[in-house]
């Protein structure tokens, strides 16, 4: 990925302020992930990939770089949405800019617009990474190129989803809105589209095509899940690491479950708690204290091993081969690992 993106540089990046807004850019994609979607995504193509298919281990390679690049494109935009700080470590991109403005009148403004330009920057580098493969035919690479803007599209809608929700009382969404806004902010794009990219690449039928998007859903919102979960247990107030999923009024499948589950007084209190415009830190402290009292982290453990068991009855079906089944069980043990690693999706 790094080779790709010093090898990108197109002329005009040798003015002084475009040439260091790249090195920026760049620096922000490379630092250490878990390249989940790539992983996947080359992991796939190996257990599908027939004998003798002519795809070059570089085209291979600059595929997935563009899933990472894309997913680059979506933390910077995400991170401006979600006014975080950190991201895997670092200060977030839009930080890193503002940091270098320390003259301008308003550098916290200048450095979020100068992030969503260098995220759309990643975006059409991400497009020209995946054309960029010529051991791949035409016709197969238009349609990768078709399947991957649907799924990325669909998770434009589940983030306008998930800002939507966020001005709502929590009593007036139900649980299956919220799946489907984990289903397209995030499944979609990290776990079912890598894998069916990857199946489609190696030629596979539409009907193992279909199949793996009925394993890839439940093992993406158990990704979510286990996610939401992680965020919860290390979420403290002065951590600038977490996300500030309670201090933007998110409402998670957590903060659902959690009011599902509560007395009529204390979802009350829970209501109260996530109304406000900026919450205090006593109005935060009471809302984690509802939702651990309410036993919603042990009830979304027991979904996320129905969801997993979901994904592995999916993965036994008979339109796959025997290895093939062997090899998608074990990336769904991939997908649970990586969730487990950390609570930000990286």
């Amino acid at each position: 990925m790094a080779e790709y993106l010093v090898a990108s540089r197109p002329g005009y990046l040798r003015q002084t302020i475009n040439a260091q807004l790249y090195e920026d850019a760049v620096e922000f994609v490379c630092r250490p992930g878990k390249r989940l979607r790539p992983v996947l995504f080359l992991l796939a193509h190996r257990i599908f990939r027939p004998p003798g298919q002519a795809v070059e281990e570089r085209d291979l390679l600059a595929i997935a770089t563009s899933l990472e690049l894309l997913h680059g494109f979506i933390l910077i935009h995400d991170d401006i949405i979600d006014r975080s700080e950190l991201r895997r470590g670092r200060p977030t991109l839009h930080r890193v800019l503002e940091s270098r403005l320390p003259t301008y009148a308003d550098p916290a403004r200048i450095g979020k617009n100068l992030s969503l330009v260098l995220g759309d920057i990643l975006f059409a580098l991400a497009q020209q990474c995946l054309l960029d493969t010529p051991s791949v035919p035409p016709a197969t690479s238009l349609r990768l190129g078709r399947m991957l803007l649907t799924c990325l599209m669909e998770t434009g809608f589940g983030e306008t989803a998930d800002i939507f929700y966020g001005t709502r009382d929590v009593a007036k969404i139900g649980l299956a809105e919220i799946e489907q806004m984990y289903l397209l902010k995030t499944t979609r794009y990290t776990i079912e589209c890598p894998l069916a990219m990857a199946a489609a690449l190696a030629g596979a039928s539409d009907e193992a095509i279909a199949q793996i998007e009925k394993v890839a859903r439940p093992a993406g919102l158990a990704f979510q899940v286990q996610n939401d979960l992680q965020e919860f247990e290390r979420f403290e107030i002065s951590d600038a690491e977490v996300p500030a999923d309670f201090l933007e009024g998110k409402k998670t499948l957590l903060i659902h479950t959690a009011f599902e589950l509560l007395g009529e007084t204390d979802r009350a209190l829970l209501q109260l708690c996530l109304s406000g415009a900026s919450p205090s830190d006593a109005s935060v402290s009471m809302a984690k204290e509802l939702v651990t009292r309410s036993g919603a982290v042990a009830c979304l453990r027991r979904r996320m091993q129905d969801l997993l068991e979901e994904a592995a009855a999916a993965a036994s079906s008979e339109v796959f081969t025997a290895g093939q089944q062997a090899g998608l069980q074990a990336l769904i043990c991939l997908v649970r690992d990586a969730a487990n690693r950390s609570s930000r999706p990286a």
